[in-house]
């Protein structure tokens, strides 16, 4: 008996891995998240049983245990097992409930690496999340708690002021509060700030300042959002709706603090 925890990528199926593609193509039930084009992913197979078992922010979703329940029953039955979950199942993918319940009844898994959102979103602004001379540590955070979590004194805070750059998972609706609360540790208000909504599909991005989300929070968005923050984002390049018809990006200023460093130090 095996399950094989995939990851599908931030939801654009042509970013999936080829071993990926393979094990779905040979799967008989797929259980994956909602946050990804999935009538694209089932062109791997279109003879396997799809459940969809995906979260959505804020609205009814599949009970966590009933998933590992799923995965478990399933491939006790002797079936191609895959768990397809968005991004990378290592980062914040509750891969490691999933993995325990498989260990518990005997059964061995398999674990497929998938492109995360934050690597997609940067890929997405034609930046880097680390810059020579101003951004030489990253962090994966996310300000956001289970149901029946605490905020853990908001151990996400404290890492978020120690890394250069920053990337906050699932933050959108709580853009204002992440904005002060990095103002108040010490972030400066003009550092840069890059929205992506969706990432690798379509979706807003934004470039603005810390203290212009501190200021104003975001609006909602209908699929997930992803904060990037940090000088090493003053690279980044947005589109704009006036120029989506003739130039996929809309160029900021060529020379801004960020790359000025970086040429200062060589």
């Amino acid at each position: 008996m095996k399950v094989w925890l995939i990851g599908a990528g931030p939801g654009d199926p042509e970013l999936i891995t080829r071993k990926a593609w393979r094990l779905l193509s040979q799967a008989e039930v797929i259980l994956h998240d909602a946050l990804m084009d999935v009538e694209g992913m089932k062109m791997a197979n279109l003879n396997a049983k799809w459940v969809e078992v995906g979260k959505r922010n804020d609205q009814p979703s599949v009970e966590q245990a009933f998933i590992c329940r799923a995965l478990v029953g399933y491939a006790k039955q002797g079936l191609n097992v895959v768990r397809l979950k968005g991004g990378d199942p290592s980062i914040f993918g509750r891969a490691a409930e999933e993995i325990r319940a498989c260990r518990e009844n005997g059964i061995d898994i398999e674990i497929v690496p998938g492109v995360t959102a934050a690597c997609s979103a940067a890929a997405d602004l034609q930046t880097s999340l680390t810059l020579r001379g101003v951004s030489r540590s990253v962090a994966f955070v996310t300000p956001r708690v289970g149901r029946r979590e605490t905020d853990n004194d908001q151990q996400w805070l404290r890492c978020a002021l120690v890394a250069e750059t920053v990337v906050l998972y699932m933050a959108g609706t709580q853009a204002k509060e992440v904005g002060t609360l990095l103002i108040e540790g010490g972030r400066h208000p003009d550092t840069p700030v890059c929205v992506v909504e969706s990432a690798s599909r379509s979706g807003a991005r934004l470039k603005l300042k810390l203290a212009d989300i501190a200021q104003n929070g975001l609006e909602h968005y209908a699929g997930p959002v992803s904060l990037l923050v940090g000088e090493a984002l003053g690279l980044a390049k947005v589109q704009s709706e006036s120029e989506s018809q003739s130039d996929p990006f809309c160029a900021n200023a060529p020379l801004d603090k960020a790359i000025t460093q970086a040429i200062a130090f060589g």
